[in-house]
C-alpha cells in the first residue's frame, strides 16, 4: 500500500451533508474521463475519486488489484460510501474494495462499467495502444517526469490485471454495464458477465451503445447516466 493513502482521496463535487460516491479510475489513473459523470452524480451525492498510486513524486505504484483495493478503502479514512463506481481497471478495484467494505457490514451500491473478473489476456500491441491513449490524455507537451510516473503506474496496472481473478461474492446491489465494441482487453464479455453474475447475486445488467473508450463522451453520457439513475433510484 502506498504511504499516506488518505491523501489520495480527491474531492470532485461536495455540497453539504449528502451520500458519498467514490469513483475508481481506469488504467493510467486519469480522472478527466470521469468529470462529466461526476458533475451529474453530484446532483445527489458528494463525489470523490481515489487517485491511483504512483502519480505524484515519492509515491510508489501498485502492481496488484488487492493492494489497489486496500489503499482505496484506506483513502476513505473510515467514511462509508453509498455508491461506488468503476470503469475498466477501476471496476475490478471497485469490486474488491466493496468486498472489503462488506466484511465491515458496509454494502454500497456498485456500478461496474466494462470490467472483467478474469485475468487479462493481452498482447504487447494491445498494451502499447492503450499506453499511447493514456499518454495522449496528458496533453501536447507533458512534463517528462509526469510521463515517467504514468508509465510506471500503467505497467504496474497491467501486471495487476494479468494476475487478477475475482473469487469472493459481493451481496450488495450491483449494476454491470457492458460496451458493444471489440473486447479492448476485456476477457470475453460474455464469459466475464457470466462470472460476475456468479459472484453478484443482486446484480442487474445492461448494454451501452458505446465503445470502451467512448462511454463518457457527450454523445453517450445520457445513456450511461440514465442507467445509473434508474439503478440508484430503484427499490432495494
Amino acid at each position: 500500500m502506498s504511504a499516506d493513502a488518505a491523501g489520495r482521496l480527491v474531492t470532485l463535487v461536495r455540497r453539504k451533508d449528502r451520500p458519498m460516491c467514490v469513483m475508481l479510475p481506469g488504467a493510467g489513473g486519469g480522472l478527466n474521463p470521469y468529470l462529466r459523470l461526476a458533475s451529474h452524480l453530484g446532483r445527489s451525492h458528494n463525489v470523490f475519486a481515489v487517485r491511483a498510486a504512483g502519480l505524484v513524486p515519492g509515491d510508489e505504484p501498485e502492481d496488484s488489484v488487492a493492494a489497489m483495493a486496500d489503499s482505496a478503502a484506506a483513502a476513505m479514512a473510515g467514511r462509508s460510501p453509498a455508491l461506488v463506481f468503476g470503469w475498466s481497471l477501476g471496476g475490478t478495484v471497485a469490486w474488491e474494495m466493496c468486498v472489503r467494505l462488506a466484511e465491515r457490514g458496509i454494502r454500497p451500491d456498485l456500478v461496474i462499467v466494462d470490467s472483467s473478473p478474469l485475468p487479462r489476456r493481452a498482447t504487447e500491441d494491445d498494451d502499447e495502444r492503450i499506453r499511447r491513449l493514456i499518454l495522449a490524455g496528458l496533453g501536447p507537451r507533458p512534463d517528462e517526469h509526469t510521463v515517467a510516473r504514468v508509465e510506471r503506474a500503467f505497467q504496474g496496472q497491467v501486471r495487476a490485471l494479468a494476475a487478477y481473478a475475482a473469487e469472493r461474492e459481493y451481496t450488495g446491489r450491483v449494476l454491470l454495464l457492458a460496451c458493444t465494441d471489440a473486447d479492448d482487453g476485456i476477457s470475453g464479455r460474455a464469459t466475464a458477465l457470466a462470472r460476475w453474475r456468479e459472484l453478484a447475486p443482486n446484480a442487474r445488467t445492461a448494454t451501452l451503445d458505446a465503445g470502451h473508450y467512448e462511454v463518457f463522451e457527450p454523445a453517450h453520457l445520457d445513456q450511461l447516466t440514465g442507467e445509473i439513475d434508474a439503478f440508484v433510484g430503484a427499490a432495494p
